[in-house]
């Protein structure tokens, strides 16, 4: 379906749909709200249409984009200058700007001056960390200290589910909140529901009608596709949705030993860290097991298929952002590497490594030479590390301008990372094991056919064997009898952090990894709703979550996400391999993203939503957007996602303007693969100046 829509005498074409329908009522509009959903005149995605031969379609469909030609080429002075100064064509860019409105409950009528958008930031009430721009290794930090503020004022923030009891107790909040104050930044989180007499209150618009610029263009996101499934799961899952890492046991428990398998089940939990991970080892040993008599039995079958090889984007296996999802995802596959300069005098030009997480039965050097030569960089560059089979070698010398620096490797093996971790941490807490650690196979799952923890094998017991002497005095294997059945036992259950917790980690920090486990983690739940049963009552929901499979892969979870935007969308569903966006084959238009943006300002879990992106100039992956452009009106006003591969520099989200009007923002630039590379800085620089325009108004 195409639609046009008239404007102050103008026709323009609203967003192409996948059907060989017309819209044939041309509207006039005397202020053009959001025309992927038309809001405020449609419920949801019903809007009439008409069936007409395919020649009419044709002509109606010229006649939209003839009269709509102005507005294509149509770029902010600008933006033009920029692109000018980056040498960039006007060809290479798509930009779409478009003026957006809350809606009632119901989401068919527009609120006028009132806005969803967080308050304004000041660059004072944040600071960002370096981290958070100037290294694309960093990982997330364990937590994140954030000031929760209401329309009005600031509150102090609440104790989250994991300050009080991680392992017993699923969280409830939606809050991003953690405290660390050594590794988080403080970020101003703010919430306005238009239904609070707080709502900011608004003028009338500078900018009443979309500002398009080869917005139907297919281009790379890069990582603003990131926006994609973080919403979809936000919309599915809820922020309040919680993975479990579960533990059982097979055999039986006695004086704090266990004879028999210790079990560790993957949820494909995106932020398992190595000191989560600890947590629940320890639940493990207050429960009742210090002492394994067998292995441990690692299961990460909720995720098949999903390992790809590191090096195959961009010959650079060790950069984090390169790791493959797992369901049993440990420490996002990556270790942490911090060199401290040795100030004893035997020891000056040699730095004190140190590795968060260790790894057991594998050799990680201890100390590592100086050099007065080179600069300051990626851990390829400055180190030249090389994951042996023994142990980890380094092939340069530390450059001494480095200091004391943190680098971020990422391990080529999820599993084999997994079993070393696990290994090293359960000795470490005082506890044996006398078998070995290993990954069950497709078939030996906890939920599969062999071991089945939904219908056990009555009939079958443990049959367990320990060394004991024999008549002649010479080690022989005894078996011990279990009155338990064999099949495993539920032990423990460990939640992860909230889906919200999650999002603002990967929209904030730009993680990878943790996308591909939200994105895989889609296909496995559903949502059930239940209204009250007054009708005059609000309606109530209670959001239900249930196994709809055992199983997921990108062909389920990719199917999920475009199941979902035909359900909810009108544009044409992006092209997707995976869902970070760390990909040359996917593509996504302006359209597409301003439409789902869109979708969301008015979504119940908005809050949610823009809170998970940066502030420009004061946090996350726009956080530079205040160095390259440091009078720009866009500071503290924008909430942004960023994306970055070589020839392709992308931004989309929300900008506030001074007349108090919210935007939706999107721009996309795509190098031309016959010319010259462009200069990411000097892209980044004409979407900086696009936040800025658009702040402006």
């Amino acid at each position: 379906m195409v639609g046009c829509l008239r404007y102050n005498g103008e026709s323009k074409p609203i967003f192409a749909v996948s059907k060989l329908t017309v819209d044939c009522n041309l509207m006039t509009l005397s202020n053009l709200e959001h025309p992927a959903n038309l809001a405020s005149h449609y419920p949801h995605k019903h809007q009439p249409s008409c069936t007409l031969p395919f020649k009419k379609m044709a002509a109606a469909l010229g006649l939209c984009l003839g009269l709509s030609s102005w507005a294509q080429a149509q770029l902010p002075a600008p933006v033009e200058s920029a692109l000018n100064r980056a040498k960039i064509s006007t060809e290479d860019i798509s930009l779409l700007i478009m003026p957006i409105n809350a809606a009632t409950n119901n989401n068919t009528q527009p609120i006028p001056n009132k806005s969803r958008l967080p308050k304004t930031v000041k660059p004072e009430q944040a600071k960002a960390l370096e981290a958070e721009s100037s290294d694309p290794d960093a990982l997330p930090p364990e937590t994140q200290d954030t000031i929760v503020m209401s329309g009005t004022a600031a509150t102090e923030p609440k104790p989250s589910a994991q300050q009080s009891s991680a392992a017993t107790t699923t969280p409830t909040s939606p809050a991003v909140t953690q405290t660390n104050s050594q590794t988080a930044s403080q970020t101003v989180v703010t919430s306005n529901e238009v239904t609070d007499p707080a709502v900011i209150e608004k003028p009338a618009a500078s900018i009443e009608f979309p500002v398009r610029h080869l917005a139907d263009l297919p281009r790379m996101p890069a990582s603003t596709m990131k926006l994609i499934p973080t919403f979809v799961a936000l919309d599915l899952l809820g922020p309040d949705f919680v993975w479990f890492t579960q533990v059982y046991h097979t055999g039986f428990i006695s004086a704090n030993t266990l004879y028999g398998d210790l079990i560790i089940k993957g949820s494909g939990d995106p932020k398992l860290t190595a000191q989560r991970l600890n947590k629940l080892l320890e639940q493990v040993q207050k429960s009742g097991i210090q002492h394994i008599k067998g292995d441990i039995v690692l299961d990460s079958s909720i995720f098949q298929g999903v390992t790809k090889d590191p090096a195959a984007f961009d010959n650079d296996p060790l950069r984090p952002y390169n790791a493959s999802p797992d369901g049993l995802l440990v420490n996002f596959s990556s270790v942490e590497v911090t060199a401290v300069p040795l100030l004893n005098e035997n020891q000056k030009g040699r730095s004190k490594i140190y590795y968060n997480p260790r790894l057991a039965d594998y050799e990680l050097p201890n100390t590592l030479a100086n050099t007065s030569t080179g600069r300051c960089s990626s851990a390829r560059s400055s180190l030249a590390p090389v994951w042996q089979d023994s142990g980890l070698v380094f092939n340069k010398k530390l450059p001494d301008s480095c200091g004391t620096h943190t680098f971020y490797i990422a391990y080529p093996d999820a599993k084999d990372f997994a079993k070393r971790v696990i290994k090293n941490q359960w000795l470490n807490l005082g506890n044996t094991l006398s078998g070995n650690i290993k990954f069950l196979g497709l078939g030996n799952t906890v939920s599969g056919e062999m071991i089945n923890t939904e219908s056990p094998v009555k009939s079958r017991f443990g049959n367990y064997f320990d060394m004991s002497a024999g008549p002649n005095k010479d080690s022989v294997l005894t078996p011990y009898f279990s009155l338990l059945p064999s099949s495993p036992l539920p032990f423990v259950s460990y939640p992860s952090l909230s889906l919200s917790q999650q999002i603002y980690d990967i929209n904030h920090y730009s993680n990878n990894v943790m996308t591909e486990q939200v994105t895989l983690t889609l296909p496995l739940y559903t949502q059930v709703q239940q209204k009250s049963e007054d009708p005059n009552a609000k309606p109530i929901t209670k959001v239900i979550k249930s196994r709809q499979t055992q199983h997921s892969d990108y062909l389920k979870s990719l199917a999920t996400i475009n199941q979902w935007w035909q359900s909810n969308l009108t544009t044409l569903p992006p092209v997707m391999t995976n869902g970070s966006g760390l990909c040359r084959d996917c593509t996504v238009t302006a359209e597409n993203l301003a439409e789902l943006l869109s979708f969301a300002y008015n979504h119940r879990n908005f809050d949610t939503y823009v809170n998970s992106l940066g502030v420009a100039g004061i946090s996350g992956t726009i956080a530079e957007h205040s160095e390259r452009l440091p009078n720009s009106e866009a500071i503290g006003r924008a909430w942004i996602k960023t994306g970055t591969l070589n020839d392709v520099t992308s931004m989309a989200g929300y900008v506030r303007g001074q007349s108090g009007q919210d935007y939706v923002v999107v721009g996309i630039i795509n190098g031309n693969a016959t010319e010259q590379p462009f200069n990411t800085y000097e892209a980044r620089y004409v979407l900086d100046t696009m936040l800025d325009w658009t702040a402006k108004q």
